[in-house]
């Protein structure tokens, strides 16, 4: 159930930082005060029992304002991104953060990587362009929009649905990841 929490849990310490904006720092007992006055019983009672949850929660409360809020807004524009991808909820994240869209050719690149069945991808540049081949099968990228191509990787790096690494002639390889996989997954069921 915490895990399913996530959002709410980000969400509620955000809100209750900025209702404490005067203080230097909040305490994890005076959120934990704050949620039960604000009715969120039930959560206290999971943050009760997972020790885990609680010391993250007592380091996001000492942290400065201003990195919590950037943490705060990497996440907001990762959730939009994601739920750019999904049938309901993609039009409302692409109203409210149209920049923080993961574009048609990106998730292209997902289920090209995902099909291939390969864990890498090789960039190679050549005379004619760039081409992106598969390591461990045959075959390679189709970039329909080929100008876009390094702002879609870059996108898909910093959701974490690829990584980025260097063969030793210094080439950069491409990972897939479990997020992404289960990403194109979700999107095919």
């Amino acid at each position: 159930m915490l895990a399913e929490s996530f959002a709410t849990v980000v969400g509620l310490i955000g809100q209750f930082r900025s209702e404490h904006a005067g203080k230097s720092q909040a305490e994890y007992n005076d959120f934990i005060d704050w949620l039960i006055s604000s009715n969120h019983k039930e959560l206290v009672k999971l943050l009760e029992l997972n020790a885990n949850a609680a010391i993250s929660i007592k380091i996001m409360l000492k942290q400065d304002r201003d990195h919590f809020k950037a943490q705060l807004d990497k996440i907001d524009s990762a959730l939009s991104a994601f739920a750019s991808t999904i049938e309901g909820f993609g039009e409302l994240a692409k109203s409210l953060h149209p920049e923080s869209v993961i574009s048609e050719q990106a998730l292209n690149i997902l289920h090209q990587f995902n099909e291939s069945g390969s864990s890498k991808l090789l960039e190679v540049g050549t005379s004619g362009g760039t081409i992106y081949m598969f390591l461990e099968t045959s075959g390679s990228l189709d970039i329909p929009e080929p100008r876009f191509a390094e702002d879609d990787f870059a996108v898909l790096v910093e959701l974490g649905l690829l990584r980025q690494d260097y063969n030793s002639q210094g080439n950069t390889l491409y990972i897939f990841t479990r997020a992404a996989h289960q990403l194109v997954s979700d999107q095919n069921s």
